[in-house]
């Protein structure tokens, strides 16, 4: 078996193991009938602010990707509403190897510099979430031992932000790095090597300047910000008695929790933790699984409807999208890419 398949059988089983915890001691009728009692309006609402949530972020890519080349924000919102059906459809969640393979051919960006960007997404919005849990610590008991792993997270990420920044700081100094390298093993390996690390962290030469850096931490916060009154109007659409903080405490929860393995659309493990971010104030089963079913459905909902449109417009298919991002797997791990501009060796 190779290894995406064993990957893929992994993430189904443990979808259905967190769907079997969620679905445990439920009353259906009662489920449904939440379902029922929920209000359309602010289910359209909070959908609507998923939806800016997006547009906020591909704001923030446009920045991101701005000193490599200006670009449109209704492109940039198109590839990540492309990259979102990607995760919903398709295995191993390659959402963000298919956007980055996608602007980095259609835009000639190149793979490594547009993973760079998407990399500093990753760590910005990990940064974002670990504030955010922090807010929320006086109002709520979180355990030591997830505060303790909350801090091991914010000290990785401020490291690889660190580190993809000073890489992108001394650029200048690489061709001489890589002659260095050039002399321990093949000159092209050390070529290789040089050209992704300093094409990669191309993402964090937004913070050459402080305007750049507090541009992108702004909308960065804005992404979590209109996403979590989103959460908010979801939970009162299923007139849940939770205080606003609920929103933003389910978004992390949520959201810190989707590096578990899961099949595509995060099936079951969104249910589970979204559940058990609802219990400190909801110990109704029926009422929490019911909204875990339903704001799941409208993400996909979403994500379905954005992402096949762009993708048609895109002249693009399924079958075609997996292949994009495989490829840009391949090539970010040292195989053949297009567009790449490699470090010249004295």
């Amino acid at each position: 078996m190779s290894r995406s398949a064993l990957k893929s059988w992994i993430g189904l089983l443990l979808s259905l193991l967190f769907l079997g915890l969620a679905s445990r001691d439920v009353e259906w009728p009662s489920v449904v009938q939440s379902w029922k009692e929920a209000s359309p309006g602010l289910l359209l609402l909070g959908t609507a602010f998923l939806v800016a949530s997006w547009l906020v972020a591909a704001v923030r890519w446009r920045v991101l990707l701005f000193a490599v080349k200006s670009l449109r924000v209704r492109d940039t919102f198109a590839y990540i509403a492309i990259g979102y059906l990607a995760n919903t459809v398709l295995p191993l969640r390659l959402g963000d190897l298919a956007r980055a393979a996608l602007i980095g051919r259609k835009k000639n960006i190149g793979i490594s510099r547009s993973l760079g960007s998407i990399a500093i997404e990753r760590l910005m919005d990990v940064l974002i979430l670990v504030a955010l849990t922090l807010v929320l610590m006086p109002v709520l008991k979180i355990p030591s031992p997830i505060q303790k792993g909350l801090a091991g997270m914010t000290a990785v990420a401020l490291m690889a932000l660190a580190g993809l920044l000073a890489v992108s700081l001394n650029k200048a100094h690489l061709p001489r790095l890589a002659a260095k390298l050039g002399r321990v093993m093949p000159r092209r390996w050390a070529t290789r090597i040089l050209m992704l690390l300093g094409n990669f962290s191309s993402g964090a030469d937004v913070f050459h300047r402080a305007r750049g850096g507090l541009a992108v931490s702004g909308l960065s916060a804005g992404v979590w910000f209109f996403a979590g009154v989103g959460t908010l109007l979801w939970l009162k659409a299923f007139h849940l008695a939770v205080p606003w903080h609920a929103g933003f405490f389910v978004l992390v929860v949520v959201n810190l929790g989707s590096a578990i393995p899961s099949s595509p659309g995060y099936i079951g493990v969104y249910h589970f933790l979204a559940m058990l971010a609802l219990s400190l104030w909801v110990p109704d089963r029926n009422a929490t699984l019911a909204y875990a079913i339903g704001t799941h459905a409208l993400n996909m909902l979403a994500n379905v409807g954005f992402g096949s449109w762009f993708l048609v417009r895109e002249g693009l298919s399924l079958k075609g999208l997996k292949t994009e991002a495989d490829e840009t797997g391949m090539a970010s791990s040292g195989g053949p890419s297009q567009n790449e501009k490699p470090v010249d060796l004295p």
